[in-house]
């Protein structure tokens, strides 16, 4: 037995090896089969998971995007039911227009309020007041900022800065602090009911001075160094150079020095006690006094003339609303 082993120790290694064998084939399979399932299993628990998580965040974005249409709508219309209101009460009879339960439509159409408005005031006198100042002071407006901005923009001198933040320490004054010392001076420079003392006072706007700065600081100095080698002088660099890179907010402020000065109501009510010098701003209020001797108050014709006096501005700001954003967001840039 020492020597070797015998037919029966033999017989029972092979087969305790046959056995070991096959119990580890099976075992092996087995444990393999169970590893691919823990993985197809693990495979499936992590596609199922991904699948909720992508469908999760699909439905949480659609109902974030939803969200945020349902709140831009509440506020759309909460800004454009004034305006449909108007719309709506000028193309309505006064009796009407003052129903214990309002309507939302028209019963009969009444567009005799509009030729009405014309021959009650002097509504055509007031537009051209309103556009003869507003053309004055957009211009004076844009003349002066341009020169203005250029200087806190490109020039070089001292205390730049410290009258940079005058000029925007005037955008939080209100009107109605300066407002006495300004009157009292158009009125001893004879000023009242004149255009000069309607159009004076507003040629200067901190507001756009600031804009214009911001957009002629976006600008490289090198592009200014080529138009001065070019022979260029500083009119020439405003003409050539900057204004022209700087279009979209140079259209931005002239649309909105146009908007300003259409709706402008304090200042010209306090100057023009005149019709002759009064604005479609103050018209609109003078609509309401002459109607008020009236049996009926003629509120239907009111909004006709208040429709007639937005018209412009609306047909303005549909066209130029796209450079009106991109003037504002490069302004912000800086």
């Amino acid at each position: 037995m020492g020597e070797g082993l015998t037919a029966y120790e033999i017989k029972e290694a092979l087969g305790f090896l046959a056995t070991t064998r096959k119990g580890f084939t099976i075992s092996g399979l087995i444990l393999l089969a169970v590893t691919v399932l823990g993985f197809a299993l693990l495979a499936i628990s992590r596609a199922t998971e991904e699948n909720i998580t992508l469908e999760t965040r699909e439905n949480r974005r659609r109902m974030r995007v939803a969200l945020q249409y349902v709140v831009a709508g509440i506020f759309t219309l909460t800004m454009l039911f004034p305006i449909y209101w108007m719309i709506i009460s000028s193309l309505k009879t006064s009796t009407e227009l003052l129903l214990p339960v309002p309507t939302l439509w028209p019963q009969e159409f009444q567009w005799a309020n509009f030729p009405n408005v014309l021959k009650r005031a002097p509504f055509v006198r007031y537009l051209f007041n309103t556009l003869v100042t507003t053309f004055f002071m957009m211009t004076g407006q844009i003349c002066i900022g341009v020169l203005a901005a250029y200087g806190f923009s490109k020039g070089r001198f001292k205390g730049k800065n410290m009258l940079f933040v005058l000029v925007l320490g005037a955008l939080m004054i209100p009107i109605q602090v300066t407002f006495v010392p300004i009157y009292v001076m158009v009125s001893r420079l004879g000023w009242i009911n004149s255009y000069p003392g309607l159009i004076v006072p507003n040629l200067v706007s901190a507001y756009f001075i600031f804009m214009l700065r911001q957009a002629f600081m976006s600008v490289d100095d090198s592009y200014l160094d080529a138009g001065r080698v070019d022979g260029l002088n500083r009119i020439g660099l405003l003409h050539h150079v900057l204004i022209p890179m700087c279009g979209p907010t140079m259209i931005t402020i002239s649309t909105l020095t146009f908007i300003t000065g259409w709706n402008s109501y304090f200042w010209p009510k306090m100057v023009a006690t005149k019709d002759e010098y009064r604005t479609i701003a103050v018209g609109v209020t003078r609509l309401r006094q002459t109607f008020a001797g009236m049996e009926t108050a003629n509120y239907n014709e009111i909004m006709a003339g208040a429709v007639m006096a937005i018209i412009p501005i609306i047909i303005l700001f549909l066209i130029m609303q796209k450079y009106i954003m991109t003037g504002m967001s490069k302004a912000a840039m800086k």
